[in-house]
Formats: C-alpha cells, structure tokens, sequence
C-alpha cells in the first residue's frame, strides 16, 4: 500500500492508504474486457496496439480498411475476420473503437 500525507492548517495530519493492487485489479479487468468485447461483438471500427506495418497487412487480408495509423497503433473498419486476422499478426491488444462522432472516422 501507498501511503499518503496531506497537511492541513489548523488541523492534525492526515494519512490516507491508496489500495495500489486495488486499482491495478480494475486496471487489468477493463484491458481485458475491452479486447474481449472486440472479438464477441464483432464491432464496425477497432483500434489495434502493436506494429503497425504488421497490422495494415492483416486488414487489408480481412477485408477490413485502414482508417488511421500511428506509431504503435492501427485503427480500421472490420471484415468478417479482422480482429482474429489482427491478433494473428502480432497486435498487443484489439479494442472496439469507441464514441462515434468524437474523433476523425
């Protein structure tokens, strides 16, 4: 555990535990979910964590386009089969593209 020490005038300090484990459960249960959920639901668009060169070969392969591409990351409209195709081609994590209408896709 992380302890914490605020001072506050006038008034005796106060020492507050972070439940690091905690919050590192969560964190791994809503990375897991979230590449779950790529693959049960089938969704439009992905984004896709690893080498990008890599990745655009397996969407072009799964009859899916590649909408935007960075340094670590692909983001693409799905095929029938791109999220396996994906994760066949080495990507770290597949995520369901998320709030349409806040980014440029």
């Amino acid at each position: 555990m992380l302890t914490t020490t605020e001072a506050i005038p006038g008034a005796r300090m106060v020492t507050r535990s972070v439940p690091i484990r905690g919050l590192l459960a969560i964190l791994a249960i809503w990375f897991a979910g979230m590449a779950v959920a790529a693959i049960a639901v089938q969704p439009d668009a992905v984004v896709a964590f690893g080498s990008p060169a890599e990745m655009t070969a397996a969407v072009a392969g799964s009859d899916g386009y590649l909408l935007t591409s960075g340094r670590f990351h692909v983001a693409a409209r799905t095929g029938p089969s791109t999220v396996r195709n994906l994760y066949a081609a080495g990507a770290w994590l597949v995520w369901p593209a998320i709030g349409k209408g806040c980014g440029r896709w």
